[in-house]
């Protein structure tokens, strides 16, 4: 009898956390990429960056990262590609814009024309671009 009162309430509580985890639900936020413009932005260097996110910078720059950093009044967008074994690369930036619930950035590592490699040498491209605050996530592609 025992064993039959254990093998109900087992099942009675499998019931009840199934029924309460679809009353729960989840709710799917469509994501729409339709642009709505083109965001203007400014590709700062470490001269013009607050002191905090040039720190950020310099402790990340050895793996790759994607991160943004808000001021009062700015958004700084912020995209490195890590330890790279050549001195001739460039971070450029291939798109932002903004829809209705997000802003997409997408950016490129692009090798210069000159062809001379230094042997040895390491570099961490990174760039920053600076535009208007905005209160909508960022969506690295």
């Amino acid at each position: 009898m025992k064993e039959r009162q254990v093998k109900y309430r087992a099942c009675l509580i499998i019931m009840i956390v199934f029924l309460l985890s679809a009353l729960t639900g989840c709710e799917l936020k469509k994501t729409d990429n339709k642009k709505l413009k083109d965001i203007d932005y400014t590709v700062c260097d470490e001269s013009r960056l607050p002191h905090e996110l040039v720190d950020l910078i310099n402790e990340k720059k050895k793996e790759p990262f994607k991160f943004t950093y808000r001021t009062r009044d700015y958004l700084y967008i912020v995209v490195g590609y890590g330890a790279q074994d050549r001195i001739d690369l460039n971070v450029v930036i291939s798109e932002l814009y903004l829809t209705e619930n997000a802003i997409f950035v997408d950016t490129d590592l692009v090798a210069r024309e000159t062809t001379t490699l230094d042997d040895g040498m390491v570099s961490y491209p990174w760039i920053v671009a600076k535009c208007e605050l905005y209160d909508v996530p960022v969506n690295f592609k």
